[in-house]
């Protein structure tokens, strides 16, 4: 089954238009700034939990685990990104490369190392990647994230870490479709087996 992750609350209508994009099925996710924000509410199945204070993520995830089934992390920092793939409560990391703006002298700034990838793999933690965020990038900057998403796909590939594409879209507009997305896949350097399970459901 392929599925996509939204932004969004559920509702019929998304429902409806992802499955004439090509989607099985849908996982409907709330962005958690703050821990107030986190409560049992119909309608998602995912927190995104977003923070660059650990003490606060480890809270929120504590929090979290009573209210959703699956827990995800934005990768806002190096700090944030370890915390995410360790902790045994977070099935995933979103965008490791997030606000990463400086690159290293010899190598990109893209949130993952071979270290962390390890950590990945052990764990069985999975590294998303969020279109959207690149859909509403422009010209230098989209060409900056693209090369550090490409580089991560390397690093996941290299030591067998599992990566995703969701579309995160928040309203109809937003949404693509499967195959446009999993073109998308492959256009930055997956293969047409790893552009496939990039989509399949937990």
């Amino acid at each position: 089954m392929v599925c996509d992750f939204l932004l969004a609350k559920e509702n019929k209508l998304l429902n409806e238009k992802a499955k004439n994009l090509g989607f099985d099925s849908v996982f409907f996710v709330k962005e958690i700034l703050t821990l107030k924000d986190i409560k049992k509410e119909k309608g998602y199945d995912v927190f995104l939990l977003k923070t660059t204070r650990p003490e606060t993520l480890r809270r929120m995830i504590d929090k979290a685990e009573a209210c959703v089934s699956l827990i995800f992390v934005l990768g806002t920092n190096d700090t944030i990104n370890r915390i995410a793939l360790e902790h045994k409560k977070v099935r995933a990391l979103v965008c490791p490369e997030y606000e990463k703006k400086y690159d290293f002298l010899h190598y990109r700034n893209s949130g993952l190392n071979q270290v962390l990838c390890k950590i990945a793999r052990d764990n069985d933690k999975v590294i998303i990647k969020n279109f959207k965020d690149i859909l509403f990038r422009e010209g230098k900057e989209r060409a900056l994230l693209l090369g550090k998403i490409m580089q991560n796909i390397k690093l996941c590939r290299k030591y067998k870490v599992k990566v995703k594409l969701a579309s995160f879209a928040s309203i109809k507009k937003e949404m693509k479709s499967f195959f446009d997305l999993r073109s998308f896949c492959i256009a930055i350097g997956m293969t047409k087996k790893e552009a496939k399970n990039a989509f399949l459901s937990f």
